[in-house]
């Protein structure tokens, strides 16, 4: 007749830990410049993250079918950069500086937080 007492221990112990996950960080994305692809509002992107040593991270951002990006298409590279820190449950840094690298591509430097 122990295991009546155990259980109602467990139980007790079990309302203590909290319902929801939490978003905790993942591990960082990886640094060598392998790409992943997002998806921004039906669209795919490859996002590339570099880390050179003495300098700030660049998140290459190209996409992956239809026409190539443009200088106009800042804002979708931007939104594509985020989805890309999203999903190690990280926000992109707010200070991250894009410009339009010749022929299809957006860089930022700046990194996941």
């Amino acid at each position: 007749m122990r295991f009546v007492p155990v259980a109602a221990l467990c139980l007790i112990l079990a309302a203590c830990v909290p319902n929801g996950s939490a978003d905790l960080p993942m591990t960082m994305p990886p640094p060598d410049g392998r790409g992943q692809t997002v998806k921004v509002s039906s669209r795919s992107f490859v996002v590339n993250r570099r880390v050179s040593q003495g300098q700030p991270a660049m998140l290459r951002v190209t996409r992956l079918n239809g026409r190539d990006l443009d200088y106009s298409d800042g804002l979708m590279a931007k939104k594509a950069a985020e989805a890309y820190c999203a999903s190690y449950n990280r926000p992109l840094d707010p200070s991250a500086m894009g410009r339009f690298s010749a022929p299809n591509s957006w860089l930022f430097s700046g990194d996941c937080k």
